[in-house]
């Protein structure tokens, strides 16, 4: 049984001393991402779109709207007694037409806000992507001179669980979270429009957090 025991030891040692050899970091992306002026000037533009759209989707129903009490004047004077034959005639004829009218107006507005919708979400996914590569590529570059084998985000989780994928982590590993917030944002243009020296340039890298 000791015998035995001396085997797994040895045959586990490698393994113990090569993870005692590894200089491990964590960092909280989510943090990083929210605190990266880059991420504060998409979210700004996003909304500045989401609201252009929204205004021209409202132009629209409006639009609607004023069609449809169009309509209903039209169907009421269908059918007033007090009005000629003709007259009630010709008002059911430009019913009819308004509300085929309506209807194409109504498909105009679904088919906007569908095609409106796509964009934003693949403009969100663009800029969303293009953040991560960027710092992704921060990280990297910090990571390296640093000495680091290993950085772990530790505020990822779980897709099945949605419990973060890093249960615990020591006091004694280095969190760089501020570290990478600081260099990121070192090129944040200053108040007025104005950007810091220094090289204003991320290259994009396809690493992913």
């Amino acid at each position: 049984m000791n015998k035995l025991l001396l085997v797994c030891l040895l045959a586990f040692a490698p393994v113990t001393m090569a993870s005692a050899d590894l200089k491990i970091a964590v960092i909280d992306l989510s943090k990083a991402f929210d605190s990266y002026y880059k991420t504060k000037d998409a979210s700004t533009r996003l909304q500045e779109k989401y609201t252009a759209y929204q205004k021209d989707v409202q132009s629209l129903v409006t639009d609607y709207q004023h069609m449809g009490a169009e309509a209903q004047e039209l169907d009421k004077e269908a059918n007033d007694p007090t009005l000629s034959a003709a007259s009630r005639q010709d008002k059911a004829t430009a019913l009819n037409a308004k509300k085929q009218d309506l209807v194409n107006l109504g498909e105009k507005i679904k088919e906007m806000q569908t095609e409106r919708g796509r964009e934003f979400d693949d403009e969100k996914f663009r800029l969303h992507q293009e953040i991560v590569t960027e710092i992704s590529k921060v990280i990297n570059d910090y990571s390296g001179p640093q000495g680091y084998d290993l950085v772990i985000d530790k505020s990822n989780a779980s897709a099945a669980s949605g419990v973060s994928i890093v249960l615990y982590n020591s006091s004694k590993l280095i969190d760089i979270t501020t570290d990478i917030v600081t260099l990121l944002n070192k090129t944040a243009p200053a108040p007025g429009g104005a950007t810091p020296s220094g090289d204003a340039s991320i290259p994009a890298a396809p690493v992913s957090p």
